[in-house]
């Protein structure tokens, strides 16, 4: 018996030596929310309050035929717009190629009537030329018809006198005949010259009407240079059409990025219309029920994940005992609703205040009487294990650990 005492007195100052132990101890988890992303009138539920569910695993379902509907409808939106776009982009090559061919066209042209002003020109030149040399020509002869004319008038004066000598037989028979001889050759040099002056005028008229007709090409060719400019000053103007069809075509480009974007968009709303968990958990605290309509981001229920990287214990010790705690110390942790097993796990971080100073109403010791409390630093122990035993550690439970002072199983990032 005596020593039976000794013994369980040296377990009880072994451990209250080496051990800083406490039961202000529970264990905490991530709980996560879940919402629908969507609205709508729930049509099916999968899942129940108290239920293990997977990542994945569908928990209700929404009506998904409005949405469906939103699908196809940005699915048409979007053969358009893709169509749309490929038409513009056949455009840019049609435009583009015709205002070429309306430039080099209008080029030509204008390359035409310039040709053919200068030959109208020089037409109108060579016209002048020809009707100044008619009016020479009919100078010329007009300056013979006063010589030719008093030549047959002086033989027509002889042809007088030789009859009258004739008559009286001063003369022969013979010199009257020359003489009238001499008088019908004048006559008829002057009838010639007279055809020539007139021919000649005939003439001088004919080459001032060319002249006329010249001048009035030229001027027609001046005009037709000036509207064949005006043509190429608009097909310049117009090869600013295929960068216009350029814009238009990159802004069909980008309506079908949009309508791709809207089409997407659809196609998300159409699958988030089935409710899937975010991961794996006990579902808990269920308020959905069927053929409820929902509110996006509103929670319904939550997934409590019991994994140990989602649960860990978070102990309260005095300030006298955070002298002996360090990060990074082995702790074995009990659970009051698992007595047939101790867990062990390790200091993982040091909280940055005591409970009171993040209580709602925190304690102001500079006003009334001051009474010193002990306070308490809450620690942060995470589960050593991989696996969370039977998932029966669970957010809530009253725990009692026992750190294991200077044991070190690792080395923490924070410093206490």
């Amino acid at each position: 018996m005596l020593m039976a005492a000794f013994g369980g007195l040296g377990w009880i100052w072994f451990h209250s030596h080496w051990r800083v132990t406490t039961d202000n101890a529970y264990v905490v988890g991530n709980i996560t929310p879940v919402s629908a992303e969507v609205g709508g009138t729930i049509v099916a539920m999968y899942t129940d309050d108290n239920m293990l569910v997977a990542a994945g695993d569908p928990i209700a379902q929404i009506d998904p035929v409005p949405y469906q509907y939103k699908v196809d409808q940005a699915q048409a939106d979007l053969r358009q717009a893709r169509a749309d776009a490929a038409a513009a982009r056949v455009n840019v090559d049609l435009v583009r190629e015709d205002r070429l061919k309306l430039l080099v066209g209008a080029k030509a042209k204008h390359e035409e009537a310039a040709q053919a002003l200068r030959a109208a020109a020089v037409d109108v030149t060579i016209r002048q030329r020809i009707h100044q040399k008619e009016e020479e020509v009919l100078a010329a002869v007009m300056a013979r018809v006063p010589g030719v004319a008093a030549l047959a008038k002086n033989a027509a004066d002889y042809r007088t006198r030789f009859n009258r000598l004739a008559e009286t037989g001063a003369i022969s028979v013979q010199d009257r005949d020359n003489r009238d001889a001499a008088d019908r050759d004048a006559q008829a040099k002057l009838d010639a010259i007279k055809n020539e002056v007139a021919a000649a005028e005939r003439q001088v008229l004919a080459s001032e009407q060319q002249v006329q007709e010249a001048r009035v090409r030229h001027e027609q060719a001046q005009r037709a240079l000036a509207a064949a400019e005006a043509a190429v000053g608009q097909a310049e103007a117009a090869q600013l059409q295929p960068d216009i069809a350029t814009s238009n075509s990159q802004a069909a480009s980008d309506r079908v990025a949009l309508a791709e974007a809207k089409f997407r968009q659809a196609q998300l709303a159409l699958s988030n219309c089935l409710i899937r968990a975010p991961q794996a958990g006990i579902v808990s605290r269920r308020t959905l029920q069927l053929g409820q309509t929902v509110t996006p981001r509103a929670p319904f229920l939550s997934i409590v994940p019991l994994d140990t990287d989602n649960v860990w214990v978070v102990a309260n010790f005095t300030e006298d005992q955070m002298t002996r705690v360090r990060v990074g110390d082995r702790v074995r942790v009990a659970v009051d609703a698992i007595p047939d097993r101790t867990y062990i796990g390790w200091v993982e971080s040091v909280s940055g205040g005591t409970g009171t100073v993040f209580s709602v109403f925190p304690a102001d010791n500079a006003t009334g009487n001051f009474t010193r409390v002990v306070q308490r630093l809450p620690v942060r122990i995470r589960f050593d294990g991989p696996d969370n035993y039977d998932i029966r550690v669970r957010p809530g439970l009253s725990t009692q650990v026992w750190v294991d002072e200077g044991m070190m199983v690792r080395k923490g990032r924070d410093i206490w």
